[in-house]
């Protein structure tokens, strides 16, 4: 029986094998990142969708799969570097936070601004985490980004 998703492949790189690899626990924390990047990146796409401005809206695209690429496949177990290059200037919050020259202001609420710089900062630091423990790492920054997606789906507050 072939107990080996498809997610496997992307997470790894690799053909699965009959058995399916565990790398001694690992998948489970993997898995769990991988989704919250999708959630993240759905909501985020959510937002890039109302933007009036086309270059804001590609902006968050850009963004989103940023966010769903690192923590789907920039996860890997033989890195032995923090996330940098592109992926990492994709993630930074200058991108809606600040207006550049010859477009609009992004639509982003203030709770939608703070919950993507938490979605970013927390996504940039993912793949460092197989340099400490992945574990217990992998969980906190899945549940960050479930508290960031909280804050920017609330209400405001008139703040």
């Amino acid at each position: 029986m072939n107990t080996t998703s498809t997610l496997d492949l992307i997470l790894f790189g690799g053909e699965p094998s009959d058995d399916g690899p565990d790398y001694d626990g690992l998948n489970g924390p993997i898995a769990e990142a991988a989704a919250a990047g999708v959630r993240a990146a759905a909501w985020i796409r959510t937002l890039a969708a109302r933007q009036d401005e086309e270059d804001n809206q590609q902006s968050l695209e850009r963004y989103a799969r940023a966010v769903e690429r690192v923590l789907s496949r920039e996860i890997v177990l033989d890195r032995d570097s923090p996330l940098e290059g592109e992926l990492l200037y994709e993630l930074d919050p200058v991108h809606f936070t600040l207006q550049r020259a010859g477009t609009g202001a992004v639509d982003l609420r203030l709770a939608e601004r703070i919950a993507l710089a938490a979605i970013g900062a927390v996504t940039a630091s993912a793949p460092g985490a197989v340099l400490g423990d992945l574990a217990t790492d992998l969980p906190r920054v899945c549940r960050i980004i479930g508290h960031a997606l909280a804050v920017g789906a609330a209400p405001d507050r008139g703040v």
